[in-house]
């Protein structure tokens, strides 16, 4: 969703230090043209009206059509000259690009997402046309309401875009493909991150024109994202909330209930914590814009991502778009997500490239110490690199490989997969690493260099009033050679609710992997990843089901001697705390003071050691078969550690 991290919304902007300006050796760019007189590099704005309703939901007052605004970054080129096409679109609360960059320099030392926008201004310099896009409710295509990637809405925007730019091929230099069998193909691909990401995928699903992607932290289930465990994510839904008031967002009816009922305006916020108390809130006579049912809303969720796709496809069921066959074909796909992206975790890119590598295409998977980063918790964006591996200049040679049919020593140096494996603590400035590793690794390893670290049963008693989080050891750790890094897993975890609770919070086990070095007087959460369970037994990820069970989020840490790596179960934590003003982003503690200039008590939007004993929530929990992944990397099969 919206880059949080650039800066670009000043009330989530995170310090962006070490932004400096570079272009790597393997960069590529086309010779100039040899003409006497070509056209110079240009940014041209135009729109498009699409045969689609504004929305599907009568309450909105849907109009029959729907204008889509978009600029068109074209490079010089001579007379007849034509290059691939890269699709672009924006975040959430976003807005699509206007302008090209000074010159084809790549910038690897920005942030993750920033440095994929810079890349997309600077492609022209490299032989590429960008076409960047108002996504519908966005930017100026707000005529039409945004419905969260809906394959039957934003979907349809995107084929009428690539239609425009076939018909529209020799004005600005837009190569086309004959012979394909595939009606007004074009050479193309896409990019984007988050929001920019998400619309990728069901585009490669439902349009053949599409040769590759490159989606950059992206879902595979927004159910899975939002409510992970049956527990709504209230840090960043209100974050997401803010985004929507600050960047003009024009949502659909369904999506701005929710967004009233936990976000900045969501007074009763701090209540709304389990999938059932969200249900019960949207719900409710007064709900504005209108009360929501239990089946629209999760229809509405549920529908628009990969998640839903798979499951469909492996049932043997239709997607409902429009499509002729419900299975997902051969996309080449290179996928970029954050270790410590606490939106949409490696996990969720994990779930992407198994699905598309399922297809039988060429996915490859790239972590970073990038993403989505949340400012009350103190977090701030790294780069989009993984150890050795330049996330920008992978790109780039990605898209030569694939719509040039070139060849350059960033696609040539690419693994299958990298996990950045750099240090939590001091994150992101901290020295770069990655291990290359040829599949992902889930759960306890086996095989040559593989660290078996399981447990069979933990349990973790949490009382009231209290802030610290309570460790279950997993495994200790002898040398230094030694690296976490994928998906930990659980067989069974089953919360119960303790004593004192009061009567209208929700019991939630917040769960995340630790480790308590040496001399520390505390454990460390790795990659600052968190999952919450919902009070009652668990035995997959719920809202996604994807595995038969709990996957958490995939995280990267290199080991130390003596260390012990396990589980922490937190009480509460900043991460699911409400927010109710962009006043409480402006310091470390996020306290709010105000809402609307009119001071209200500072209850709701940080974890202090006061206001957190206000979320009273003692509980049991008992994890059953965990599994860390945990290896020795150049012996386990596959893997090197990159630096």
């Amino acid at each position: 969703m919206q880059n949080i991290m650039a800066g670009a919304v000043a009330l989530a902007c995170l310090s962006l230090s070490g932004c400096s300006s570079t272009s790597p050796d393997d960069s590529s760019g086309d010779p100039a043209p040899t003409c006497a007189s070509p056209t110079a590099p240009a940014a041209t704005d135009g729109s498009l009206v699409i045969d689609s309703p504004s929305d599907f939901d009568a309450t909105a007052n849907p109009t029959p059509t729907t204008t889509i605004y978009f600029t068109v970054l074209t490079p010089a080129r001579c007379p007849g000259a034509s290059y691939p096409l890269v699709l672009h679109s924006h975040g959430y609360g976003g807005s699509r690009l206007t302008a090209l960059a000074a010159n084809g320099d790549l910038q690897p030392d920005l942030p993750h997402f920033p440095s994929i926008d810079a890349l997309a201004q600077a492609l022209p310099y490299h032989g590429y046309v960008v076409l960047s896009f108002d996504e519908r409710g966005h930017g100026q295509s707000t005529d039409a309401n945004a419905r969260l990637i809906d394959p039957a809405a934003e979907t349809q925007d995107a084929r009428a875009l690539l239609d425009w730019a076939y018909e529209h091929a020799a004005d600005y230099g837009i190569e086309r493909e004959s012979g394909t069998g595939i009606a007004k193909d074009v050479k193309v691909g896409t990019l984007g991150y988050s929001y920019g990401g998400a619309f990728q995928l069901p585009l490669a699903a439902l349009d053949p024109r599409v040769d590759t992607i490159v989606p950059n932290g992206t879902w595979h289930g927004l159910l899975y994202s939002l409510l992970p465990g049956d527990s709504v994510k209230l840090s960043f839904g209100g974050l997401l909330g803010l985004l929507a008031i600050t960047g003009g967002v024009s949502n659909t009816p369904i999506v701005q209930t929710a967004i009233n009922t936990i976000g900045v305006t969501g007074l009763g916020a701090y209540n709304v914590r389990s999938r059932a108390d969200l249900i019960a809130a949207v719900a409710r006579p007064a709900s504005q814009p209108r009360p929501v049912g239990e089946d629209e809303m999760i229809s509405l969720f549920d529908t628009h991502g990969m998640s839903y796709f798979r499951r469909q496809q492996k049932a043997g069921a239709g997607w409902g778009f429009g499509e002729s066959s419900a299975k997902l074909r051969k996309v080449p796909a290179l996928f970029l997500q954050g270790n410590r992206d606490v939106l949409f975790n490696l996990t969720e890119a994990y779930w992407n490239r198994r699905y598309f590598s399922e297809a039988g295409g060429d996915v490859r998977l790239i972590s970073t110490e990038g993403g989505h980063m949340n400012p009350l918790a103190n977090q701030t964006e790294g780069t989009a690199n993984c150890g050795g591996v330049i996330g920008v200049a992978a790109v780039l040679g990605w898209f030569d490989h694939y719509l040039k049919g070139a060849r350059s020593a960033a696609y040539d140096a690419l693994p299958q997969i990298c996990i950045s494996v750099a240090d939590t603590t001091g994150a992101p400035d901290v020295a770069a690493a990655g291990l290359m590793v040829d599949s992902f690794p889930v759960g306890s390893l086996s095989g040559n260099g593989a660290v078996p670290a399981s447990l069979a049963t933990g349990t973790a008693e949490v009382p009231a009033f209290t802030i610290a989080p309570v460790f279950v050891p997993v495994a200790t750790i002898s040398g230094n050679d030694k690296l976490l890094a994928g998906a930990p897993t659980i067989g069974k975890l089953v919360v119960t609710r303790g004593s004192p609770a009061l009567p209208n919070q929700s019991t939630n086990a917040f769960v995340g992997v630790g480790i308590l070095r040496s001399g520390a007087a505390a454990p460390f959460l790795v990659d600052d990843q968190l999952t919450p369970f919902n009070e009652g037994e668990h035995t997959n990820n719920r809202n996604i089901a994807e595995d038969a069970r709990i996957l958490l989020p995939a995280v990267g840490e290199q080991l130390k001697d003596g260390d012990q790596v396990g589980l922490l179960f937190y009480p509460q934590h900043i991460q699911y705390a409400a927010i109710v003003s962009a006043e409480g982003l402006t310091g470390v503690t996020g306290i709010v003071t105000y809402l609307g200039n009119v001071p209200i008590p500072p209850i709701t939007s940080a974890l202090e050691p006061v206001l957190g004993l206000l979320y009273v929530n003692p509980y049991t929990a008992v994890a059953s078969d965990v599994e860390l992944p945990i290896l020795v990397p150049g012996v386990y099969s596959g893997s090197r550690l990159s630096q």
